[in-house]
């Protein structure tokens, strides 16, 4: 009832703020973007950032009580670069070195959207950030310093592990005059790969389009659909088209792609996967094939052999735990954090999909015990291929962090 009112109170009001009382219209405005329904939230929020220093003050208030930036929630929090009041900037600059703070990607995005060139250094650091949508989001911000380093810098971004990553350092180097990059995006133009049942090279595909409808003009890329299969006929020539365009522009200096960026081949096999991304500790994505393989990351570049029958008992674990949940893939609330299984059974053509969810907070039960030995056999697994010193540490943490502890 109270989200309902105070949705009525905003969308009914229309002038930008209550001229007799500014103070107390930048209090409902606050009410409104802190607690509201989420649809209106950066609404109000962006409304209380033009209100000017009324509308400053109440959020300095905030910022400056016990629990800080966290007391704005996700909406607010990301409206802190809106604000005229310099003391905003620098909170949220300083909120992203809080390696607790679980919105560290929309404070990045929201302060490369108005990134300053004596910034680049700060944008820079977070291009080796443990969270791959931080890195994304702080190529931006390096873009718009001094051009020469920001080409050094957005070159190293060309090998990360991340696709997305890869592809906006490449976007941003080519509209810096580096035409080399787009070499990067024709490659993903041929991606058909999948993690499981993640259609990650059609998701490639539409972005890299994207991307290149932007450099080269939308008539470039006119007649060529994501949706279809890179190895048509059809898409083949316009990829080709597209490549002779590139490589015209870049002259002399079309590259050798490195393994990382090459459009990865097909995993044979994957019957078990588990994607851990944690806003505090990173991200972890695992698959196991039926030979015995354990695929880390997205593509195909970092297989491990395991020992003989590794993934038989994860795929025996995994059954025993879905007997036991039956129906429910759900648990917890949509957030930060996401620990999601995959399990694709003898005879199944397509994997069974479980999901713990949280925001900030931590939620001791919040995996089911029926999923402690899958999890317990999966760092096991992972300890056993032969990964560098602390990972099974690592994944145990990371694990730890999302559904809750694995063992008293």
């Amino acid at each position: 009832m109270r989200a309902a009112a105070l949705l009525l109170a905003f969308t009914t009001t229309a002038p930008l703020q209550d001229e007799g009382d500014p103070a107390a219209e930048a209090r409902r405005l606050l009410e409104v973007a802190t607690e509201g329904s989420p649809r209106i939230r950066t609404q109000a929020s962006l409304r209380l950032a033009a209100m000017g220093e009324d509308g400053a003050a109440v959020v300095r208030e905030r910022l400056e009580a016990e629990s800080g930036y966290l007391s704005l929630g996700p909406a607010l929090y990301e409206a802190l670069s809106a604000f005229e009041d310099e003391r905003m900037r620098v909170a949220l600059w300083e909120s992203l070195d809080d390696v607790m703070n679980p919105w560290r990607p929309a404070g990045a995005r929201a302060l490369a959207k108005t990134a300053k060139m004596e910034e680049q250094p700060r944008f820079q650091a977070l291009l080796t950030d443990r969270i791959s949508a931080v890195r994304a989001e702080a190529v931006a911000g390096v873009a718009v310093g001094d051009e020469a380093r920001a080409k050094e810098a957005l070159r190293a971004s060309l090998i990360d592990q991340n696709g997305r990553v890869r592809r906006r350092a490449a976007t941003a180097l080519a509209k810096l005059g580096e035409h080399a990059a787009l070499a990067w995006l024709i490659e993903d133009l041929r991606r058909d790969d999948s993690w499981l049942d993640m259609r990650l090279g059609r998701i490639a595909r539409a972005e890299a389009a994207q991307a290149l409808g932007k450099l080269l003009g939308r008539e470039a890329i006119a007649g060529y659909s994501s949706r279809s299969a890179p190895d048509s006929a059809e898409a083949q020539a316009k990829i080709q088209a597209l490549e002779a365009r590139c490589r015209e522009l870049a002259g002399d200096d079309w590259p050798v792609l490195p393994d990382i960026a090459r459009a990865p081949g097909e995993i044979q096999g994957e019957v078990i996967g588990v994607e851990l991304l944690s806003c505090r500790e990173g991200e972890l994505l695992l698959r196991w094939t039926t030979d015995d393989k354990l695929v880390v990351g997205e593509g195909d570049t970092d297989i491990r052999d395991l020992p003989e029958g590794s993934t038989a008992l994860l795929l025996e674990r995994a059954q025993e735990a879905l007997e036991v949940l039956g129906n429910t893939r759900a648990y917890g609330d949509p957030g930060c954090d996401l620990e999601r299984h995959h399990f694709r059974l003898p005879g199944s053509s397509r994997a069974w999909t479980i999901q713990l969810s949280k925001g900030p907070e931590a939620v001791p039960d919040l995996r089911p015990a029926a999923l402690h030995p899958v999890a317990e056999a999966m760092i096991q697994s992972a300890g056993a291929a032969g990964l560098e010193q602390g990972w099974e540490e690592q994944i145990r943490r990371t694990f730890e962090s999302l559904g809750g502890p694995l063992s008293e």
